[in-house]
């Protein structure tokens, strides 16, 4: 009986992935590698920024009902956290940019990077950083936002 390895456990979700995005790049008539830059990078990014600045316009919203110290405090920290997302969002599109091929194959050098320096697989800092990570922050801002509102 071989050793458990976790990349055996992270290639299933792995290739599930990759088949998603095959699939969505046919209906699109996109290549794997342009899908992957424009779900991966601009759709994932463009989404989380939004989310980032989600709380921002609840504050905005709330300060429209009633002007307090606290909210206008609240207002400047979340702009600035918000705008944190916009600058990492322009920061990434600039780092990748076109053409397709050049921005893959930059992602996967930069996954490959990480990889080496967490002692692990291109696989599990990609799943890492593209759907756990991703989920976490996202789940982060959807709870502030929806917190800010209540």
């Amino acid at each position: 009986m071989s050793k458990f390895r976790w990349i055996d456990l992270a290639l299933l979700p792995f290739g599930l992935c990759v088949l998603f995005l095959l699939l969505l790049g046919k209906l699109f008539g996109l290549t794997y590698k342009q899908i992957s830059v424009v779900f991966n990078l601009w759709v994932q990014g463009a989404v989380l920024m939004l989310s980032g600045v989600a709380p921002f316009v609840v504050i905005v919203y709330r300060l429209t009902e009633h002007v307090s110290t606290g909210w206008l405090l609240l207002a400047l920290f979340f702009f600035s956290y918000g705008m944190m997302y916009v600058y990492a969002f322009v920061k990434m599109l600039r780092h990748y940019h076109l053409p397709f091929d050049r921005a893959f194959d930059l992602c996967v050098k930069d996954l490959e990077w990480w990889a080496a320096k967490w002692h692990t697989t291109y696989h599990i800092v990609n799943l890492l950083i593209f759907i756990v990570f991703y989920l976490i922050l996202l789940g982060l801002n959807i709870c502030l936002a929806y917190y800010l509102c209540s």
